[in-house]
C-alpha cells in the first residue's frame, strides 16, 4: 500500500511574486543599463552598416531554434502547476524527462545552425571580404544558444518552484561582467567574431551559478527514472510549444531580418537605435509579470479561476498606469536620448518612433493572456493563432517595406498581432469557463486616457531638442510621476485604485517568509 505524500509547505505566493517582480526587474535593469553603456562602443567600433548586419544576426541564428521542442518550458509550467501536489519523485522524473527530449533535439538544433551559418553572408548581403567573419560569427552564437539551450534546464526548475529571486543579484552580476568583456573586444578590434565569443562566456557563467543555486535551494532537485510514455507525452505538450516558438520567432525574431534583407541595413541600425526605450518599457512590464505568473500558475492549477481573473485584472491596470507615464516620456524625450547617447543620425523618425513604441504596448498586454495560456498546457489554438499572426505580418512586410522602409515594417507588424490581442483573450475565457469584458468603460477609459496623453507628448516632444545628459535626466525623472498621478486620477476608476493601494498595503519585500 502506498503511503500518502507528505504535506507540501505552506507557500507565501504573494511574498514570493513581489521578490521575483524584483528580481527579474533589478536582471533586467542590468541588461538595459549595460546594453545603454555598451551599444555606443559598438555603434563606434562597427560602424552603422556593420552594426545593422550584427543585428541582423543575432535574430538570425535564433532561428536554430526552429528545431526547438522547449521542453524547458513544459518543465516549468509543469512544475509551477503540479509542485503542491506531486512526490519529489515524480517533479525529479519530469527533469529527467525534459534532459531527454532536450538533448534529442540538440544535433537538429546544429544542423539548422550549419544552414543558418552558410547563407548568412548572402542574407546580410555583406561584402566577399566578410563573409568569413560572418560565418565564424554565426557559429559562435549557435553555440551560445545550445549553451542557454541545456543549461536553461535550471532555471526552469527554479521558476516553476516559484523561487526565481533566489537569483536575485547573481545575474546582473554576470550582465555587467559579459557588458565588460564587451567593451574591451570592441576597443581592441577583434570586431564580431570577439562580440560573440562573449556570449559563449557568458552564457557558461550563468548555466553554471544557476546549476549551485538549484542545487543549494531546491531540496527535491535530481534525477530520477522516466519512462517512454512519459516522454512521448512531454514530446507532445513539446511539440506544441515548438509550433508556438516557430511561430513567435517569426512574429517577434524577423523584423530585423526582413528589414535588412528588403530595406538594407543602415535601417537595421535605425530602427534598433530608437527600438531601443520602448523594448526597455517592454522588458521592464513583461519582468513584472513573469515574475507574477509562476504564482498564478499554481492558482490555475487549482481552478481557482476567480483568483486567476482578479490577478489579471490587477496585472493589466499596473500595465496600463507604467505604460500611460513610462511611454510618453518616451515619446517627449527619445530623440534627445539617441542624440546624446549614439548621434542624432541614428535616429528613425517621430513617426517611426510613435509605431515602434505601439508596437511594444501592444506586446505587453497581449503577453499577460499568453504567459497564463502557458500554464494551462494547452497550446494548439494559441499556436495556431501565431500562425495566423505571423504570416499576415511577414505577407504585409515584404508588401510595405520596400516603399515604407520602418513605417511599413511597423505597420506590417501591428496589424498582423491584432490576431493575439483579440485572439488571446478570447481563448483564455474559454480555458477558464468564464466571460470577460472587453467594452466596458473600465476597459475603454485607460485606453481613451493612454491615447489622449500619447498625442499631447507626440505634439510636445516634436519642438523638445535636449542637450545635456543633466537637464534630461531630470527632466525626465520628474515627467514620470507627473503623468503618472494624472493617469491616477482621470484613468482608473474607483474599483482600479482600491485595488492597487490594497496591494501597496500589503506589500513587505524585507519581511522574513518562515511560511
Amino acid at each position: 500500500m502506498t503511503a500518502p505524500l507528505a504535506p507540501k509547505p505552506k507557500e507565501n505566493l504573494r511574498q514570493r511574486a513581489y521578490l521575483n517582480s524584483i528580481t527579474s526587474i533589478i536582471d533586467y535593469a542590468g541588461v538595459q543599463i549595460v546594453g545603454f553603456i555598451v551599444s555606443p562602443y559598438i555603434v563606434a567600433g562597427l560602424g552603422g552598416s556593420m552594426y545593422g548586419i550584427w543585428q541582423m544576426l543575432l535574430q538570425m541564428t535564433g532561428f536554430a531554434n526552429v528545431a526547438d521542442t522547449r521542453a524547458t518550458q513544459v518543465l516549468k509550467w509543469s512544475i509551477a502547476q503540479k509542485r503542491d501536489l506531486a512526490s519529489d519523485q515524480e517533479l525529479r522524473s519530469d527533469l529527467t524527462t525534459a534532459l531527454i527530449v532536450t538533448v534529442f533535439i540538440l544535433p537538429i538544433i546544429l544542423v539548422i545552425g550549419a544552414i543558418i551559418v552558410w547563407y548568412a553572408p548572402v542574407i546580410t548581403h555583406a561584402g566577399p571580404e566578410y563573409h568569413t567573419i560572418i560565418r565564424i560569427t554565426c557559429s559562435l552564437l549557435i553555440l551560445t544558444l545550445v549553451t542557454n539551450k541545456l543549461f536553461d534546464l535550471f532555471e526552469s526548475v527554479l521558476r516553476g518552484m516559484n523561487m526565481g529571486y533566489k537569483r536575485m543579484g547573481f545575474r546582473a552580476v554576470i550582465i555587467v561582467f559579459g557588458g565588460a568583456l564587451k567593451i574591451f573586444v570592441i576597443t581592441q578590434g577583434y570586431g564580431l567574431i570577439g562580440l560573440s565569443a562573449v556570449g559563449v562566456a557568458v552564457a557558461l557563467a550563468t548555466g553554471i551559478t544557476f546549476y549551485f543555486i538549484v542545487k543549494k535551494h531546491v531540496p527535491w532537485f535530481g534525477f530520477a527514472k522516466t519512462t517512454k510514455a512519459k516522454v512521448l507525452s512531454y514530446s507532445k505538450l513539446s511539440g506544441w510549444f515548438m509550433g508556438f516558438t516557430v511561430s513567435k520567432m517569426f512574429l517577434f525574431s524577423s523584423d530585423k531580418i526582413i528589414l535588412g534583407y528588403l530595406a538594407g541595413p543602415i535601417y537595421v541600425t535605425q530602427y534598433a537605435i530608437t527600438l531601443f526605450t520602448s523594448f526597455a518599457l517592454e522588458g521592464f512590464i513583461n519582468a513584472v509579470v513573469n515574475g507574477v505568473i509562476p504564482g498564478i500558475g499554481s492558482l490555475y492549477g487549482k481552478k481557482e479561476y476567480d483568483k486567476v481573473q482578479q490577478a489579471r485584472s490587477l496585472v493589466i491596470t499596473l500595465n496600463w498606469m507604467l505604460v500611460a507615464s513610462l511611454g510618453a516620456v518616451i515619446l517627449l524625450y527619445n530623440k534627445s536620448f539617441i542624440y546624446l547617447w549614439v548621434g542624432a543620425e541614428h535616429y528613425a523618425g517621430n513617426t517611426e518612433n510613435l509605431l515602434i513604441l505601439l508596437i511594444s504596448v501592444q506586446a505587453i498586454f497581449f503577453q499577460i493572456d499568453s504567459n497564463i495560456i502557458n500554464v494551462s498546457l494547452n497550446l494548439k489554438m494559441k499556436v495556431y493563432l501565431a500562425i495566423i499572426a505571423s504570416a499576415l505580418t511577414i505577407a504585409l512586410s515584404f508588401f510595405l517595406i520596400e516603399n515604407f522602409h520602418i513605417i511599413g515594417l511597423c505597420l506590417s507588424i501591428l496589424i498582423g498581432r491584432l490576431v493575439l490581442s483579440v485572439g488571446y483573450p478570447l481563448l483564455l475565457s474559454k480555458l477558464m469557463h468564464m466571460q470577460f469584458n472587453y467594452m466596458g468603460l473600465k476597459q475603454i477609459r485607460p485606453i481613451l486616457i493612454t491615447s489622449a496623453l500619447f498625442a499631447l507628448a507626440i505634439f510636445i516632444g516634436q519642438t523638445i531638442t535636449i542637450t545635456d545628459w543633466v537637464s534630461l535626466t531630470l527632466i525626465g525623472a520628474l515627467t514620470i510621476p507627473v503623468i503618472g498621478i494624472v493617469f491616477w486620477f482621470i484613468g482608473l476608476g474607483r474599483a482600479e485604485k482600491e485595488a492597487v493601494l490594497e496591494l501597496a498595503s500589503r506589500i513587505k519585500l524585507f519581511k522574513r517568509d518562515d511560511n
